[in-house]
């Protein structure tokens, strides 16, 4: 019993001292870091935020728009992107806004950015946009899939190459942020192609920041937990079964950034009502951007960044089917609720039927 009482204890320290560090870091980073002046900190005039034109990526725009920035916006060219336009150059009559309507989720999009920005000296970039598709991976198109690979990652690096090339080759100080999240810490069945891109920007961020900071160029990525979204109004473009007759758009619009009719039907499916009762608002990423930029890496947003690594130990359980068929059994039971939360949607149950509607949700930033 003593020795194992030793075993025990040794390996409750050796945990507690791996723990404490990084709790240290996560409480310096949400209460230690008072908000900076980003314009003054990078010598900065523009910015550029993608996903600008809806939820966080407007919230972003927002905040650093009152920090005397000026910023282009590069956004889904659509309603959406034309009432926003009409609104924060409103909102904010003595900045310079530029406006960029391109589809991130095509190769093809970056001679409209580099053109709209070759004469701005761009120092901020927020890469932020991003949506999420739910829904078993086989069922959900292929080219959708990509859509939401493309846009949540492929994105991201192409803006980041150009502009950090331009930053390093005038000798310009600059800041790099990432929107991530906490799905990237466990596997996350019914959105995997999203969990996988927030892994990946996480470790593209954190990669990064070692390379240029020596060249006065920061990185910062953001693991949110949650934000209020809507993700009701494009339940109409989710299936690669639709009609012929039926518009699609190569991946889903715009979520507000309010808390609205996505949780309000979305029925059984509990977790999604949990996560309602504890999101938070998007000003709250861009918040932390100004609080964060040059003070730390990767950000943790919320407690559930906390508590998801600390679960990471049960991804051996795969191995064992005595427990992986209860995480497959709700998998499929939620799948099922969220098809039947999309025909309560669609309002027409027995052409769903027919079809065999299987994408769910989606939303973006």
């Amino acid at each position: 019993m003593a020795i194992l009482s030793t075993i025990y204890a040794v390996f409750f320290w050796v945990g507690f001292l791996a723990v404490v560090p990084y709790l240290a870091l996560v409480v310096y980073a949400a209460y230690g870091c008072q908000e900076q002046d980003l314009k003054k900190k990078y010598n900065a005039t523009w910015v550029l935020v993608t996903g600008g034109s809806s939820g966080i990526g407007a919230a972003i725009t927002r905040k650093l728009a009152s920090q005397g920035l000026n910023v282009v916006i590069v956004a889904l060219a659509d309603s959406v992107l034309e009432k926003f336009e009409t609104e924060i150059t409103k909102e904010f009559p003595q900045r310079e806004f530029r406006f960029v309507g391109c589809d991130l989720s095509k190769p093809d999009f970056l001679p409209a950015v580099r053109d709209a920005t070759k004469d701005l000296g761009v120092s901020i970039v927020c890469n932020n946009a991003g949506f999420i598709s739910t829904g078993m991976f086989a069922d959900i198109g292929y080219e959708r899939n990509m859509a939401n690979y493309h846009t949540n990652a492929t994105a991201a690096v192409m803006i980041t190459h150009h502009f950090m090339n331009e930053m390093l080759n005038n000798g310009r100080k600059g800041l790099f942020t990432f929107t991530s999240s906490s799905a990237s810490f466990i596997p996350s069945p019914m959105s995997a192609i999203y969990a996988s891109t927030k892994i990946f920007l996480t470790t593209f961020a954190a990669s990064l920041a070692a390379e240029v900071t020596e060249d006065g160029i920061d990185v910062l990525v953001i693991v949110s937990y949650l934000a209020r979204f809507r993700w009701v109004d494009d339940m109409q473009q989710t299936s690669r079964h639709s009609p012929s007759n039926q518009t699609l758009l190569p991946y889903p619009q715009h979520p507000s950034p309010i808390n609205s009719n996505f949780y309000s039907n979305a029925g059984k499916m509990s977790i999604l009502l949990f996560f309602q009762k504890v999101s938070s608002s998007p000003s709250v990423i861009a918040e932390t951007i100004t609080r964060n930029a040059g003070r730390v890496v990767v950000s943790d947003q919320g407690g559930f960044p906390f508590l998801f690594p600390l679960c990471e130990h049960y991804h051996h359980s795969r191995e064992d089917p005595a427990l992986q068929a209860p995480r497959l059994e709700l998998s499929r039971r939620d799948h099922e609720d969220c098809l039947a939360f999309q025909r309560r949607l669609q309002g027409d149950e027995a052409e769903q039927d027919r079809l065999g509607e299987v994408d769910c949700a989606v939303a973006r930033y």
